[in-house]
């Protein structure tokens, strides 16, 4: 009877840690399909027709195009906006980008510096914020450009972090041309257009008060038009000054809250993100996750690293756009 009772004991033993094994795998597929890892990937001023996918023969993009056979595409998707901070708020919060305020009906329609006050205002609900309150680990790694700061240079409020993301890779403005040497100004191209007629108004205006002066119709002091000349000056200095040394003010790479290189280096960036989600993907193998990333790539200014530039039949915008090819692989 006793050697009876420690054979069924152990059979009892084995059956309750068969039970308990067969629980925590219903538990971890229960888990799975609740909560599915998410990991979104988004291009940059990218044509539809520049992939395989959608029918382009001379551009190399296998992976993008695996995804697209083993998945879903689209035909006729649209953006909420053509331009970058309203589409991607729409992206983030599902709602129409003007009623967060991030629709603007200036010619720009975007932020233009880091020290930009406006931003995605704090209480909208983005998808990272619900999955992060879900126990997602998230993650943002590439381009915001929905604002950083409020009213000072340190209190982060329109910052990825801010917004429902757990970690922070990436420049919080966008990818300009003015970032990357030899590439061109934007901003001194638009800065020159827009002083023209003001330069024009001030220079006829002290010419025309030079001149009365000298017949002696009207007497105006020597030290007023001499204030006046100074003030331009000092106006016109200050205001190149700043475009000139735009590259090192705006241009920036973070770490969550912290500047990591200023300015932004483009060696090797796709793959800096890259190894980026990847290290995420890693960190987070026990968990759900909601990976974001977000290229530069083919948004102006245009690169690619040494091994992609040159490789591709359509100069560098089909390098970097089959350098992101990769990178998605």
């Amino acid at each position: 009877i006793f050697h009876l009772f420690l054979h069924t004991r152990k059979k009892m033993r084995l059956l309750l840690f068969l039970i308990i094994c067969q629980c925590a795998i219903n538990s971890v597929k229960t888990h799975s399909a609740s909560n599915p890892n998410v990991i979104l990937l988004m291009a940059d001023d990218l044509g539809i027709g520049d992939l395989g996918c959608y029918g382009n023969r001379t551009l190399r993009t296998p992976n993008i195009d695996r995804l697209a056979e083993e998945g879903v595409t689209l035909t006729q998707h649209i953006a909420a906006s053509p331009l970058c901070t309203p589409s991607r708020a729409a992206f983030l919060t599902g709602r129409y980008p003007i009623r967060s305020g991030m629709a603007a009906f200036s010619r720009v329609g975007v932020f233009l510096f880091s020290a930009s006050s406006g931003g995605l205002p704090s209480e909208e609900i983005t998808f990272s914020r619900l999955l992060k309150q879900r126990g997602y680990a998230t993650a943002l790694i590439g381009k915001w450009h929905l604002g950083m700061n409020c009213e000072s240079s340190n209190d982060f409020c329109h910052h990825p972090l801010s917004h429902g993301f757990d970690y922070f890779y990436g420049l919080t403005v966008t990818n300009f041309r003015d970032c990357k040497p030899g590439q061109g100004s934007v901003f001194l191209k638009g800065v020159q257009k827009s002083l023209v007629i003001p330069v024009e108004i001030a220079g006829i205006t002290l010419l025309s008060l030079a001149i009365v002066q000298y017949i002696g119709f009207l007497r105006v002091p020597f030290q007023a038009l001499g204030y006046c000349c100074l003030i331009a000056t000092i106006s016109l200095v200050a205001l190149f000054f700043f475009f000139y040394h735009f590259r090192h003010l705006n241009c920036f790479l973070m770490r969550d809250h912290q500047i990591i290189q200023q300015p932004l280096s483009y060696e090797n960036l796709t793959q800096r993100l890259t190894k980026e989600a990847v290290q995420f993907i890693g960190r987070n193998t026990d968990a759900p996750f909601l990976l974001v990333l977000s290229y530069l790539h083919v948004h102006t200014a245009l690169y690619a690293s040494k091994n992609f530039r040159g490789k591709s039949k359509h100069g560098l915008y089909g390098d970097a756009v089959e350098e992101m090819d990769w990178s998605v692989g």
